[in-house]
């Protein structure tokens, strides 16, 4: 069941994820809205990789500690559905950051929102805590803890989804291939895991 009471016909196919801080969640669930970033690039960083996402939550909650250290805030994940982004005609895109040089922001996995989520109860499916155990990888290994261990396929899951998804609303196709493809992208990611550990 979505957030918004409205029973899923199927669970979620693909899903995207976001790390932030319950701090920010709290006016994020009261605006019912993920707006895109106000510094940098103005976009929102979604990933397929839920340790990514644990990574930019647990970074989230260090910048709440170091701007409002009275405040309590802890790690979450908001849990999106991609293919109701795709449906929905929000702006996705395959994004890798130069700014630590070509190709080191690769290991996110990133595929950038260019539009503010509005209303976001149309594609919350969750919101998730980040484990205790996670928050003290992040303190005592960093990054290293969390970096994705499959090559950055991101955006080739991105441009097979806005394939798929756009034949499926066009009625070209019927949700069980749609499934079929959602299917092979996850066992492409087992694969690559499999190879890279």
């Amino acid at each position: 069941m979505r957030p918004n009471g409205r029973k899923l016909e199927k669970g979620p196919r693909w899903v995207l994820h976001h790390g932030t801080s319950t701090r920010r969640l709290r006016g994020i669930l009261k605006e019912d809205l993920l707006r895109t970033s106000k510094t940098g690039d103005a976009k929102i960083a979604l990933t397929t990789e839920r340790s990514v996402a644990e990574y930019f939550a647990c970074n989230a909650v260090f910048g709440d500690r170091h701007d409002h250290p009275d405040e309590e805030s802890s790690p979450v994940m908001l849990v999106l559905d991609g293919e109701g982004l795709l449906a929905l005609n929000y702006d996705l895109t395959g994004f890798s950051d130069p700014v630590w040089g070509e190709g080191e922001c690769d290991w996110e996995n990133e595929i950038a929102c260019w539009d503010d989520i509005d209303p976001l109860d149309e594609v919350l499916i969750a919101v998730e805590p980040v484990p205790p155990e996670r928050c003290r990888d992040y303190r005592e290994r960093g990054r290293k803890a969390f970096g994705s261990a499959i090559l950055p396929i991101a955006g080739f899951e991105l441009t097979v989804m806005v394939h798929t998804i756009g034949k499926l609303v066009e009625g070209e196709i019927a949700p069980a291939p749609a499934d079929r493809v959602v299917t092979a992208l996850r066992g492409l990611r087992s694969a690559l895991r499999a190879i890279e550990t």
